[in-house]
This record gives structure tokens, sequence and C-alpha cells, in this order.
């Protein structure tokens, strides 16, 4: 992936009254940048409704919103480093809340690399300095350099 492509699909102080506005903020984001399609922001919500994708990590909330290969037309991972935290269902258990502070949304064409990027997100925020550099990011290049160096 193009650097000054994967640079546009990092967000800082997304304002979201929840989930689903951060879903369609960020999902836009996706959507101008020619990674999916039209159809893409819609089917991420419905997804989001069945398939919860909040994660309470050891020091932070995150989601990790996504849908269909159909949906997409190459893929990506778009960033999104929210103003305030937004209420996301937990994944494995709708029951739960979190407070998610992070979007990593996904667009993914093989759906064998969904399992993997969770896991190495999974794996990334469980390290408490990973947590702090995300959280001390003043401005979207800063972000950008956490996501190059922590997640690749």
């Amino acid at each position: 992936m193009e650097q000054a492509t994967f640079r546009n699909l990092i967000l800082r102080d997304v304002e979201a009254a929840n989930a689903e506005e951060a879903i369609r903020k960020v999902g836009q984001r996706f959507y101008d940048e020619g990674f999916v399609k039209d159809t893409y922001i819609d089917a991420v919500v419905a997804r989001e409704k069945n398939y919860a994708t909040g994660l309470q990590l050891a020091d932070i909330a995150v989601a990790m919103p996504h849908t269909d290969p159909q949906h997409v037309n190459r893929p990506g991972v778009c960033i999104a480093q929210l103003k305030h935290p937004v209420e996301f269902e937990h994944m494995g258990d709708p029951d739960t809340k979190v407070q998610a502070e992070m979007l990593f949304m996904m667009a993914i064409k093989n759906p064998d690399g969904q399992v993997e990027l969770l896991q190495k997100v999974l794996g990334v925020f469980q390290q408490p300095e990973v947590v702090a550099a995300f959280r001390a990011a003043k401005n979207e290049d800063e972000l950008f350099e956490a996501a190059q160096k922590y997640i690749g």
C-alpha cells in the first residue's frame, strides 16, 4: 500500500455521539479514498448490530468494525482516534459495553487477513507503552508514526 494513501487513513479527534456515527464518519474516509464501495458504510453498520467489534484490552478499549469483502475495492485499515470515548458492544459478549477510544476500521478482501490483523492489534495494544504512544499523539502525523511503528 502506498504511504501517502495510508497516511490519509489516519484520523484524529473524530467527533461522534455513538458507535454508528463513529463508523459512518470513519467509513466515509475509506470511501473518499477509494478503498471501499458505496455499500460499505451501511454494511458495516448492519454487521455491527449483529456482530459487535468492541474490545476491552488491558489499558484501552478499541473497536474493529468491518464487513464482507464484496463491499471492498482494496484492503486497508483506517485508524481513528476518537475525541471522546464511544460505547460499543463487546465482541463476543453484546451485554458488555466498552468505551472505545480508537477505531481500527478494516477493509478486508481476504477473510484470513482479518484474523491476522486482529491478532496483531490485540498483541500490540496489550503493551502499555503502545497505548501511551497512541494516546500521546498530538496530531495525525504523530498518530501515523505510532501506527507505522507498532502495527506496520
